[in-house]
């Protein structure tokens, strides 16, 4: 009887451990998904039209977005100028209103803005957060 339970417990155990890689590696292929679908989207929108990934210099009508995560940066906004660090929050707001506030050095060039699903910015956002992370590292 006490084998059994040693046995249901190693049982439980391995079934535990075996749910939890699972459901891991379930988001990680998510996050995946949802990072090719920006890197496409990056591209099918128009958004590497005026914007570097790589800090190319010759195609600069918007900012390079590869190194600018946690970055200070000055922007206009409302005819005045602020100071704060790029994040998460900021480059998603700068997708869904482009003309919300202008980053100083490209205040009079004019941005599109996109029509895309809650999700396309989520994706297109962790997506430039990922091409930040890597620069980073």
């Amino acid at each position: 009887m006490y084998s059994k339970k040693i046995h249901l417990k190693k049982a439980t155990y391995f079934l535990l451990i075996s749910v939890t890689a699972f459901v891991f590696s379930c988001k990680d292929s998510k996050e995946k998904i949802n990072l090719k679908k920006g890197q496409e989207l990056f591209t099918s929108v128009g958004c590497a039209t005026c914007h570097s990934l790589s800090g190319d210099k010759d195609k600069l009508y918007g900012p390079s977005l590869n190194a600018i995560l946690g970055t200070k940066t000055k922007v206009i906004r409302n005819n005045k100028e602020y100071s704060f660090f790029i994040d998460r929050n900021y480059i998603k707001k700068s997708i869904i209103d482009p003309d919300y506030e202008k980053p100083l050095l490209f205040k009079s060039n004019k941005m599109p803005k996109p029509s895309l699903t809650n999700f396309e910015v989520e994706c297109i956002t962790d997506y430039l957060i990922s091409i930040n992370n890597k620069s980073i590292e």
